[in-house]
């Protein structure tokens, strides 16, 4: 029996789904949290932005209709002054001074946490903040009438309950992804059920598709296109029965039909031989007569093994204990006039008994070893035999001229032994050898 064809390592369908959309929920819930925290920095900026703008229009408006220089504007987290080396080292090295411009903040983030949630100060903001250090700092730079320019230094200060409503918000928003997340998680696990479900009753239904079963109704696969399919494996399964049926019934009629003449003609050549037979025959008549009688041998052998193969009944013959190496003998010997005017050395090791229908056990040798000799011009012909097995490699001498797309040692004679191993349920196994093919039959 030849081996099943190993099955490619895919990944499942439904695994792939989940895994698919548990990774969209995953991002979804990233990117809603970044969105968040972007969006909130972004609304302190533009605050800030509008209130600095204003505060610097209102003094520029001051400056043009005063003449002189008017009061820089002051208060709670905010001072104005018009030299950046006033402002205190400290805080003006924090800014990247080349990216100052008419009308644009630049901010710095003052405050961060450690480990034990206390917080750290990347510099002392000095008395710009009335609370304490600032925890956000803002350079903000506008050109005056002429050369002049006034720069706002702005501090904010986060309270505790700012901090608290920020932390609560963002626990709110992770809450609300998660609960999305696991939202669209249920979604994907009912979508992927609803189409796992007919697609596992389209494979049990196809899996129990075969030659001889031609009435299985057509399951429920709630989708056109699952049932599209269905459609076409029923129809390809139809068309496979068809065909088998009509193989089977051409082999049946032409094994029975051929019986007959063959049996006419073994009759007939037994005859004349008998009629011919005389002291002055010669060795060209007496070879055309053996000749006559292995090919009706060879014709009657393939008749009976289309026959098995062909053959419908579940009832398989009696087995009965098979001395392997004398029916191998006997087959080595009415087939050894295949290795005549070749150099081909045989050797036969080994020996065992099997228990197995005698008739296939022969056809199956038969076939194994008239094809080792057939397909062997110039080399060595190894036959191994152990209690119910039997292995035939058969190598050419390199000097042999052997084609690279020859299929060397295989012909129709291999084909056949592996249906029938497979009817009775044996072990068969052709592989290439070097220079050669290895056969196994495991009884």
């Amino acid at each position: 029996m030849t081996e099943d064809k190993p099955t490619r390592s895919l990944p499942r369908l439904q695994r792939y789904l989940l895994l698919w959309f548990a990774g969209c929920a995953i991002v979804m819930v990233l990117a809603y949290t970044q969105l968040l925290e972007y969006y909130l920095e972004l609304g302190i900026e533009i605050r800030t932005q509008g209130f600095l703008e204003q505060t610097a229009e209102d003094y520029a408006e001051a400056y043009a209709e005063a003449g002189a220089r008017p009061e820089l504007p002051t208060g709670p987290s905010l001072s104005g002054y018009l030299d950046l080396s006033d402002i205190p080292p400290q805080i003006l090295g924090v800014f990247p001074l080349d990216d100052l411009q008419h009308g644009e903040a630049i901010r710095f983030t003052n405050l961060d946490f450690n480990v034990n949630d206390e917080k750290q100060f990347a510099v002392e903001t000095l008395d710009l903040c009335p609370e304490g250090n600032c925890d956000l700092l803002f350079l903000y730079s506008y050109r005056l009438a002429g050369d002049d320019w006034l720069y706002l230094l702005h501090g904010i200060v986060g309270s505790d309950e700012i901090y608290e409503e920020l932390e609560f918000t963002d626990q709110f928003a992770v809450a609300i992804g998660s609960l999305f997340a696991g939202l669209l998680l249920l979604v994907a696990v009912l979508l992927v059920r609803n189409i796992d479900v007919p697609l596992r009753k389209l494979n049990s239904w196809s899996a129990a598709q075969s030659v001889d079963s031609s009435d299985l109704e057509l399951p429920n696969l709630r989708f056109r296109e699952f049932d599209a399919l269905a459609n076409r494996i029923q129809f390809a399964f139809e068309r496979m029965r068809e065909g088998v049926n009509k193989e089977k019934l051409f082999l049946r009629h032409a094994s029975h039909e051929l019986r007959t003449p063959i049996a006419i003609l073994s009759t007939n050549v037994e005859l004349i031989d008998r009629l011919s037979d005389r002291p002055e025959r010669t060795e060209a008549e007496q070879a055309a007569f053996v000749r006559q009688y292995r090919a009706l041998d060879d014709v009657q052998l393939l008749m009976e093994t289309l026959l098995w193969v062909n053959r419908q009944s579940d009832n398989l013959p009696k087995p009965e204990q098979i001395d392997l190496r004398r029916e191998l003998d006997s087959v080595v010997e009415n087939y050894s006039y295949l290795l005549d005017e070749r150099d081909v050395s045989l050797t036969v090791t080994g020996s065992g008994e099997a228990t197995a229908p005698a008739a296939a056990v022969r056809i199956v040798l038969s076939n194994l070893v008239r094809n080792a000799f057939q397909y062997t011009m110039d080399g060595e012909v190894r036959v191994a035999i152990a209690p119910g097995e039997v292995s035939i490699e058969n190598s050419s001498s390199a000097d042999d001229n052997i084609q690279p797309d020859d299929e060397y040692g295989f012909g129709l004679g291999l084909e056949l032994v592996a249906l029938i191993c497979q009817r009775f349920g044996w072990r068969y196994s052709s592989s290439k050898a070097l220079r050669g093919r290895m056969t196994t039959v495991q009884l």
